[in-house]
């Protein structure tokens, strides 16, 4: 890699005074800077994530409407169990980002928590989509118990899943390659959460049929991406340590020194608070996306097949296109330039009703697939950028520790938006059904569906792009740290 004065950082730094007085690990870190990671590793690391999208995505989207057009639930119920399926979930995050950081066993650091939340994962899952139970009692405790076990193995698979980006590589723009095959990934598991459930829905007739054939063949993705991940990724036990002399690995639960390191962390910080405004948009756009399908513009689960393929290929397909943006232009100004393809397509959605042709649905999807893979990819690689640059300010290795920390700020807002939005719409008049049945809605709720689905993302991710302005951490600020 070729630094800003055109000199490679290893080269410039050996034939300088200073080197002698770099400590080993940013040595160390330098000195990885050239080297690209196998495909194998790309290929395996990225595949698991075909199960974490359909796993949140698919419960997101489709549990609202499960729960109101076929259990005849209201979306207020769906909203706040999803809720406190989140809450208990960010408190487990912390345990299992602390217990991966210090775990030692034959199978290093990750792969036990990366192998259990891969089972569970497929459990939990079926287990929303085809409850044994009826009665609103019975019914409430079931999703309560498969909510619980949802969270718990979406923590023990995600957390460890998110720290090992900046373990497995130390290059600047390495670590966006390697995450541009997850987003590529990503891509294939929104595919399959959003059109190939909605078309194995629609197949088995938009009922309670339909939901557990869709929960069955998306349970067994879940559980064989998820497990080629677990596979595939090289063991990591104390190496770091090992290798990287100045760095160590905590063997303690955090406490409030470590709370406060971690504040020291500008660009940390910074994607700590652009989080929070990320999901609150995401959780409305889940908690009403179908609902606006189905009610405001009447294309259904076809419309949502349409716009989820063209989406989710043009993710995949613009990956190339961004991994350049990041490298000519910086990761932040690439995420920003993503942040307004976002807010321009979500504006549209206002002047969209019954009438919308294929093409113009199409159109959106372009438009929004590309704001979503620019916002993917470089807020998962200024991510691992800023993990990095926690193990040079800090000295140790506790990459699971602040991944579980972004992983509480984002259910933690995600619950929240998804309870306000479920409520916003009970105010609003919203008229649950059964049986996959639709009713005349009020105009009153296709107005708040509007809302939830355009002009509040717009607005959310607009403050969103705000806190992402002032981040700075770039390659040279993370050689020189």
């Amino acid at each position: 890699m070729v630094g800003p004065l055109g000199l490679g950082f290893g080269q410039a730094l050996e034939k300088s005074a200073v080197y002698s007085a770099v400590p080993l690990a940013r040595r160390s870190m330098m000195q990885t800077n050239q080297q690209k990671l196998p495909l194998s590793i790309c290929l395996g690391f990225g595949v698991g994530t075909v199960g974490v999208s359909i796993m949140l995505n698919a419960v997101t989207v489709y549990f609202p409407a499960f729960m109101s057009t076929v259990l005849g639930q209201s979306p207020e119920i769906a909203g706040y169990l999803l809720m406190a399926s989140k809450l208990a979930d960010a408190a487990i995050d912390v345990t299992v980002g602390s217990l991966s950081d210090r775990t030692q066993s034959r199978w290093g650091r990750r792969k036990p928590f990366l192998m259990a939340g891969a089972l569970l994962s497929a459990i939990s899952f079926l287990m929303l989509f085809a409850p044994p139970v009826t009665g609103q009692g019975p019914l409430i405790a079931w999703m309560i118990a498969a909510l619980l076990i949802y969270s718990t193995a979406y923590s023990l698979f995600n957390v460890p899943y998110m720290a090992m980006p900046a373990e497995l590589t130390n290059g600047f723009h390495d670590r966006t390659r390697l995450l541009s095959f997850r987003t590529v990934f990503v891509s294939i598991g929104q595919l399959l959460a959003m059109a190939g459930t909605a078309a194995l829905i629609k197949h088995g007739g938009s009922g309670a049929d339909g939901f557990f054939t869709m929960g069955l063949v998306m349970a067994l993705i879940i559980g064989g991406a998820m497990t080629a991940t677990a596979l595939a990724v090289p063991v990591q036990h104390g190496s770091i340590q090992q290798n990287q002399g100045a760095v160590s690995i905590n063997r303690h639960l955090p406490g409030v020194a470590d709370m406060r390191s971690i504040a020291r962390n500008r660009p940390f910080m910074l994607l700590l608070g652009a989080k929070v405004f990320q999901f609150l948009a995401f959780a409305s756009i889940a908690s009403t996306g179908l609902l606006f399908m189905l009610n405001v513009l009447g294309i259904g689960y076809d419309g949502q097949i349409i716009l989820a393929v063209t989406q989710n290929i043009v993710v995949a397909f613009s990956m190339p296109l961004w991994v350049r943006c990041g490298r000519r232009f910086g990761k932040r100004a690439t995420y920003l330039a993503g942040v307004v393809l976002f807010c321009g397509t979500a504006l549209s959605w206002l002047l969209a009703d019954r009438s919308i042709s294929t093409i113009a649905l199409v159109a959106r999807g372009i438009m929004s697939g590309a704001g979503s893979g620019a916002i993917l990819l470089m807020s998962v690689s200024m991510l691992g950028d800023a993990l990095a640059y926690d193990r040079l300010l800090s000295g140790k290795a506790r990459e699971a520790l602040l991944s579980s920390t972004i992983a509480v700020i984002e259910k933690v807002s995600f619950a929240l938006g998804v309870a306000v939005l479920g409520a916003f719409l009970s105010l609003y008049h919203y008229v649950p059904t059964t049986g996959g049945a639709l009713t005349a809605q009020p105009e009153s709720a296709l107005t708040a569906l509007k809302m939830g689905f355009a002009v509040i993302p717009m607005v959310l991710f607009a403050i969103n792009g705000l806190f992402l302005s002032s981040y700075d951490l770039d390659e040279k600020k993370l050689a020189g740290a």
